[in-house]
C-alpha cells in the first residue's frame, strides 16, 4: 500500500511531502533516512538549527542520536578555531574554519558569531572546550554549547571560600557523558550532565591538593589533567572521568610554567625556553614536554627560525593555545589588540605564518580573548541529551 504523504517512518522519508522538498526533489520516490542523515551531516551547524524548525519530520531526524553522533564525527574532520571574548558581564562566542595549510597569503579570517552569554562576572573565564561544549568558571557555573546556542546554569555549590574555586569540564567517550569537576577548599565534587536532577557528588581524593591559578585543565581521552600543589610537591592531577578516580604524576620544575596541550593524543606541556610564560619576537626557542606511555616525561627543544622575529614583531605578547591536527603549534594574544593575529609554527616545514583575525567592533570593548584550536561542532540539544538518560 502506498504511504500517505506527509508521514515519516524510521527507515525512510517521503520526498513528496512539503517538509522534505528542501532537498530539491519533486518525485514521489523514497530516500532512505540513512542517506538523508549522511547528506545533512556535512552541512554547517547553523543550517541544522534552521532545518529542525522546518517540520516535526525534520526535527525527528535531526535530533536522533545516530544523526548527532555522525555530525560530531564529521565535524572532527573539519575543526574550527573558537574565540571567546570577555566583556564585563558577558561572553561572546565566535568561530571560523581552521586553516589546514596556512600561508602568508591567507586572507583575513572572518568569524561566525554563535551566541552571547550573560554572566555575573566574566573575570574567571571559561574551561577549554570538550567535544564542542564548555563551562564558565564563575560562581554560577554554566555549561554551554556554542553550536546550538544553548546554555544551562548548574546547581550552586555551598562554599566557605569562593576565592579559591576551580572548575573543569571533562567527557567520558565510553559512556558519552559530560562531567564537571569542582575543586575548592571544601573538597572535590563532580556533576554528571545526564539527567533532570543534576546533583554535585563528593569525590574521595587521597592527596589533598590545590590547582595552580595559571594552570588550565585539559581533557584527553577521558582523563582530565591539571597542575596542582600537593602537601609537599607540585604534581599533575589526573582525574579519570568515567571512574571518577584521582591519580597523580610527578613533574619537573619547568612544567609548572607550561601550558598543557593535546600533543597527538598525548599530554604535552609547552613553554618558552627564554621567557617567564609568554612568547614574543625575541623568543628564540621553546620546550615541549610529552608524557609517554610509561608515565615518564620526554623533553624536546625547538629552535624558532629567524623568520619568527620578522613575523611576530617586538610588541606582541603571545601564548601557546594548542597544537592543531595538522601539526602546527598555534599562538595567539590573550588581550585585545587593534589588529589581532594568530600565528602558526610548523615544525616539519620550519615555517611561521601570521593570519589576521577580523573580530569586529565589539572586540574593542573586550578585555580578554580566549582562543582554542580543533574546536568541533556538536548539534546535540541539551534537553534531548537529558531526556535520553
Amino acid at each position: 500500500m502506498e504511504k500517505q504523504k506527509g508521514h515519516v517512518s524510521k527507515d525512510e522519508v517521503s520526498l513528496n511531502t512539503p517538509s522534505m522538498n528542501a532537498l530539491g526533489e519533486n518525485s514521489g520516490s523514497m530516500i532512505p533516512t540513512d542517506l538523508i542523515v549522511e547528506i545533512l551531516s556535512r552541512l554547517p551547524a547553523k543550517s541544522i538549527a534552521r532545518f529542525r524548525c522546518v517540520s516535526k519530520d525534520w526535527s525527528f531526524i535531526l535530533c536522533r542520536q545516530n544523526f548527532t553522533d555522525l555530525f560530531l564525527k564529521m565535524s572532527s574532520a573539519r575543526p574550527r578555531l573558537l574565540f571567546i571574548l570577555e566583556l564585563k558581564r558577558k561572553f561572546l562566542f565566535f568561530s571560523t574554519p581552521q586553516p589546514l595549510n596556512p600561508d602568508q597569503n591567507s586572507s583575513p579570517i572572518v568569524l561566525d558569531r554563535h551566541m552571547s552569554v550573560s554572566t555575573e562576572d566574566s573575570f574567571y573565564g571559561v574551561t577549554r572546550p570538550v567535544c564542542g561544549w564548555l563551562c564558565s568558571k564563575d560562581k554560577n557555573i554554566m555549561i554551554c554549547n556554542p553550536s546550538t546556542g544553548q546554555c544551562i546554569t548548574l546547581p550552586k555549590v555551598t562554599l566557605t571560600d569562593r576565592l579559591t574555586v576551580y572548575t573543569y569540564l571533562g567527557y567520558d567517550p565510553i559512556d558519552k557523558l559530560f562531567k564537571v569537576l569542582h575543586v575548592s577548599k571544601d573538597g572535590y565534587r563532580a556533576l554528571t550532565f545526564d539527567n533532570e536532577e543534576m546533583l554535585w557528588r563528593m569525590i574521595d581524593c587521597s592527596i589533598p591538593h590545590r590547582p595552580l591559578p595559571t594552570g588550565n585543565g585539559i581533557c584527553i581521552n577521558g582523563v582530565l589533567y591539571y597542575i596542582v600543589m600537593g602537601l609537599e610537591h607540585f604534581m599533575v592531577a589526573c582525574f579519570d572521568i568515567r571512574f571518577e578516580k584521582f591519580t597523580f604524576l610527578a613533574v619537573d620544575v619547568p612544567i609548572l610554567k607550561a601550558k598543557l596541550i593535546n600533543y597527538n593524543g598525548k599530554l604535552g606541556a609547552v613553554l618558552p625556553a627564554d621567557s617567564v610564560s609568554f612568547f614574543e619576537g625575541n623568543t628564540t626557542s621553546f620546550e615541549l614536554w610529552v608524557l609517554g606511555e610509561n608515565q615518564k616525561w620526554s623533553k624536546h627543544i625547538y629552535v624558532l627560525p629567524p623568520l619568527w622575529r620578522d613575523v611576530v614583531g617586538n610588541k606582541t605578547m603571545l601564548h601557546i593555545v594548542g597544537m592543531s591536527g595538522t601539526g602546527d603549534f598555534v599562538f595567539a594574544p590573550d588581550y585585545h589588540q587593534l589588529d589581532p593575529y594568530i600565528f602558526f609554527y610548523n615544525v616539519a616545514r620550519n615555517t611561521v605564518v601570521r593570519v589576521e583575525i577580523q573580530l569586529g567592533t565589539e572586540a574593542s570593548k573586550s578585555r580578554k580573548i580566549h582562543t582554542f584550536v580543533d574546536h568541533v561542532q556538536d548539534v546535540k540539544l541539551m534537553e534531548t541529551l537529558r531526556r535520553s538518560s
